[in-house]
């Protein structure tokens, strides 16, 4: 664990050489210049090549001299305020865990109690329908009307959560819509056959296809797959 005594106060930097900067452009220069037309320029441009890894290699050394600190002072200051940072990060998730825990609570309270209401209004419209039928097998017409007019008023009464959650300055309750796939094939037919411009959902692992080519080479066969070979050229520094 890294402690404040273990900060650095100064980080060193090595200049680099100017001339190792500047031999780029001269570099570039000379491989915007060269048309291969013989095995004697070919040889030349090979020279060329792993003279330039010399110094892409010679140009990374430098870099990462001047780098290394840098990261080795960036990396004790994130490890010193990992740690604080990672625990307070845990209470405020065990905050809001519980405050949700209470909000949902609050929630399934309110919806058994509107549940329960909704079923005795259901019930009082059943009596009051079965009256009516009753009523109007009598023939008495206008009570039956009377009682259907009065079945068709019992509504439930809509319920508050059973206790409302405290207003608190600077805390706030908000609904994130998100969707999650339960069934990818079902998901893949629909957007084919209906829904083409939903086609960016679906994306390709480049990665894997491309370690399946890998191992199957010119035997790999999929539909609206190209499999192809790509040269690559390795060249050794000087």
């Amino acid at each position: 664990m890294t402690h404040l005594a273990d900060l650095p106060t100064s980080v060193t930097v090595e200049r680099p050489d100017p001339q190792l900067l500047n031999s780029a452009e001269r570099f570039l220069a000379v491989a915007q210049s060269y048309l291969i037309t013989s095995p004697e320029l070919y040889e030349a441009a090979a020279a060329d090549l792993q003279e330039i890894k010399g110094k892409l290699k010679a140009l990374e050394e430098k870099r990462t001299a001047i780098t290394r600190p840098l990261n080795q002072a960036l990396k004790a200051v994130n490890d010193l305020f990992r740690k604080p940072k990672e625990l307070l990060e845990q209470a405020e998730s065990l905050l809001k865990r519980a405050m949700s825990a209470y909000d949902q609570e609050q929630e399934r309270r309110r919806r058994e109690e509107q549940a329960r209401l909704e079923a005795e209004a259901r019930k009082e419209r059943e009596r009051l329908e079965a009256q009516a039928r009753k009523a109007e097998e009598k023939g008495q017409t206008e009570k039956a009307e009377a009682l259907r007019e009065n079945a068709a008023s019992v509504i439930a009464p809509l319920v508050s959560p059973v206790a409302e959650a405290p207003k608190v300055s600077g805390i706030a309750t908000r609904g994130i819509w998100k969707a999650r796939v339960t069934d990818k094939a079902a998901l893949v037919r629909h957007i084919i056959a209906e829904r083409p411009d939903l086609l960016s959902l679906i994306e390709i692992d480049s990665s894997a296809l491309n370690a399946l080519a890998r191992a199957q080479k010119s035997a790999l066969s999929l539909p609206g797959i190209e499999i192809y070979e790509e040269k690559v050229l390795a060249a050794r520094a000087l």
